[in-house]
C-alpha cells in the first residue's frame, strides 16, 4: 500500500515518508476484530476472501474491498490495515464487507488482479446481492483496479454496481523508461492497466479521494475530470496537506476521520438513490 517508486513520477509521498509508519504500526498492533462483528476467511474461484459483517446480522448490501499495495503485496502482507478498514466500512454502513486477496505481480501480472476482481464481483451477485446494493471500493493500486473493474463491466453489458470510491487511487502505470511489474509485457496505456486512458460514460457514481500533498495527486484529478465530463457524479475531494492513503491513520488521524465521513454519506446517498446528477467537489 506505501509503495515508493523513487525517480518515477510515480513516487508516493506516503505514510512512511511522513513518519507516520509507526502510527499505522501501532493501530495495527493493537487491533482486535470488535466481538459484534465476525471475520470469515472464504473461497471464491480459488480465491481467498475475507467476510467481514455484524454478528448476527444478514444484511442485504455488500462493500467489495479491494487493497492497495501497488499490485505486488497481497492482502497477506498488510492484513491487519484492511480488516480495520472493513471493520469501517461495515459499522459507517450497516454493510458486509468483502475483501478479495487478488493475485499480485511479479509472478502474476496483469490481467491476474483484475480477473479476481471481476470474479468476486459476480460471485456476490450469484449470491443473491443487487447491483444496487453493491459498492466498490479501493486505495492506491486497489482504487485503480476498482476503477478497471467498472470498466470491463460497462464494457462487457455487465450489471454495474451502486457506487465506487477510490482512495489516492493509482490510475497511470504508464511511465515510458520504467514498467511497473503489474503491466508485465502489456501496454500501459490499456485503459483496464491504467484507467486514466479509459472512457467513464455511464459510470455510476464516484467519490475520489485524494491527499493534496502526494505526488498521485494528478492520478485522480485527471480521472475526476474524465468522468465529469462524461455526465458521471464525481465528489472529489483533495484534502489538504495529507498524504498517500492517509485514511488508514483512523480514528488517531483527524482528516482520516473527515475522510471516513464523507465515505459514510456517500455510502448512503448511495445507497438510497444510485442515479445521482453530474457535480463534482473540490478541497476540503
Amino acid at each position: 500500500m506505501w509503495c515508493m517508486l523513487s525517480g518515477h513520477k510515480g513516487f508516493v509521498q506516503g505514510v512512511a515518508a511522513n513518519g507516520n509508519v509507526r502510527l499505522l504500526r501501532e493501530l495495527n498492533a493493537s487491533w482486535v476484530c470488535p466481538e459484534h462483528y465476525t471475520l470469515e476467511v472464504r473461497e471464491v474461484e480459488g480465491r481467498v476472501v475475507e467476510w467481514v459483517g455484524e454478528r448476527g446480522a444478514e444484511p442485504e448490501r455488500v462493500i467489495l474491498q479491494l487493497h492497495g499495495g501497488a499490485y505486488v503485496r497481497s492482502l497477506a502482507d498488510n492484513g491487519i490495515t484492511y480488516r480495520r478498514a472493513a471493520v469501517q466500512y461495515a459499522a459507517i454502513s450497516g454493510a458486509a464487507v468483502a475483501t478479495v486477496d487478488y493475485r499480485v505481480a511479479p509472478e502474476h501480472p496483469y490481467p491476474a488482479a483484475l480477473e479476481d476482481a471481476v470474479t468476486t464481483y459476480l460471485w456476490l451477485l450469484s449470491q443473491a446481492y443487487q447491483p444496487e446494493n453493491i459498492v466498490i471500493a479501493g486505495d492506491s493500486a486497489g482504487g485503480g483496479l476498482t476503477l478497471a473493474a467498472a470498466l470491463y463491466l460497462r464494457d462487457n453489458g455487465l450489471p454495474l454496481p451502486a457506487g465506487l470510491i477510490t482512495m489516492s487511487a493509482w490510475t497511470d502505470l504508464d511511465y515510458g523508461r520504467w514498467t511497473p511489474p503489474y503491466v508485465g509485457s502489456n501496454s500501459p496505456d490499456n485503459p483496464y492497466i491504467s484507467p486514466v486512458y479509459g472512457d467513464y460514460t455511464g459510470f455510476p457514481p464516484l467519490l475520489m479521494q485524494v491527499g493534496g500533498a502526494e505526488r498521485m495527486l494528478a492520478d485522480t484529478l485527471q480521472v475526476a475530470r474524465k468522468a465529469l465530463a462524461a455526465g458521471v457524479h464525481v465528489q472529489q475531494t483533495t484534502y489538504p496537506g495529507m498524504f498517500h492513503v492517509f485514511q488508514m491513520l483512523f480514528p488517531k488521524l483527524p482528516e482520516a476521520n473527515a475522510a471516513w465521513e464523507e465515505v459514510a454519506e456517500f455510502i448512503r446517498e448511495v445507497f438510497q438513490d444510485p442515479t445521482r446528477k453530474a457535480g463534482i467537489v473540490r478541497g476540503h
